[in-house]
């Protein structure tokens, strides 16, 4: 059981070490498809490989599969909506540290249920967040833009989405099956809102499908295997406490690929939100 439990830490650590370089990906190949394109090539490509894995198997979904999958692929999709429309106007950094502030959104969003009430140690991390936020972006981050608040609705989808994943996961869910169902809503969704909504055309370039094949594979088929998986085994908190590496590999990845800055303001905005998502969820 042990072994088990250190094998979900680094499993978790590594979907959080890809999910941070994918976000400046994601930014360069938005130039090349537009944010709906892009979530159904990217998770279609994942639901793909996942339907191929079962093959048979998929006419022994559950009751739990699909309505589990279903429920949580809506907020996957508006968590991934709301983040690629963000990135066409924020940079991939300020992505990341914002969208880690889901983390702490979750708490609240259960007090808001009647779930579970908050604790003085929740409080005192969001305070700590907040004043993070404020100089991640306002005195260096040249103020708060369209992109900063498209990006918080991602953060806030994403806070209900670990809240039913982690719902549905008790209710004894088959992994495969439900993350099936779950990316292939999102790739229906994405599709039918790209055909309604988008005009620009798909620029096929190496660029993009690089991206695609990047988070299609690794950042989604194998990230949420992984993070299904390990979500049986650790808790809450435990699995808090690694997404807060994301926005690190985020900044450190989109500083190396893309020559991005965050100044003076922005490292201790950002600092100060890692140290909030800290010592919110460790006890």
């Amino acid at each position: 059981m042990l072994k088990n439990k250190y094998l979900a830490q680094l499993g978790l650590l590594l979907v959080t070490i890809i999910w941070g370089i994918t976000f400046i990906l994601v930014k360069e190949a938005l130039n090349d498809a537009p944010p709906f394109s892009f979530a159904y090539l990217r998770f279609g490509l994942a639901f793909i490989l996942t339907f191929i894995l079962l093959n048979r198997k998929i006419f022994s979904l559950n009751k739990n599969d699909v309505i589990g999958g279903i429920v949580c692929g809506l907020f996957l999709f508006l968590g991934y909506a709301f983040q690629n429309f963000g990135l066409m106007s924020t940079t991939a950094s300020k992505s990341a540290f914002i969208t880690s502030v889901s983390v702490l959104m979750v708490p609240f969003i259960l007090v808001a249920l009647n779930i579970q009430p908050v604790s003085i140690r929740k409080w005192i991390a969001v305070i700590i967040a907040t004043i993070g936020l404020y100089l991640l972006l306002l005195p260096g981050g040249g103020g708060l833009n369209i992109g900063d608040i498209l990006t918080f609705g991602c953060a806030l989808a994403f806070g209900i989405h670990i809240i039913l994943q982690d719902f549905y996961i008790k209710k004894k869910i088959k992994l495969f099956h439900f993350f099936c169902v779950q990316s292939g809503f999102v790739t229906l969704v994405s599709f039918l809102s790209a055909y309604a909504i988008e005009t620009q055309d798909i620029i096929f370039s190496n660029q993009l499908i690089v991206a695609i094949l990047i988070t299609g594979i690794l950042a989604t088929f194998v990230a949420f295997i992984i993070m299904i998986w390990a979500q049986k085994i650790l808790n809450p908190t435990e699995t808090a406490i690694i997404f807060a590496m994301e926005p690190v590999a985020a900044t450190f990845f989109a500083m190396i690929y893309a020559n991005e800055v965050l100044g003076l303001w922005g490292i201790i905005g950002g600092t100060l939100i890692f140290i909030a998502v800290i010592y919110g969820e460790y006890k």
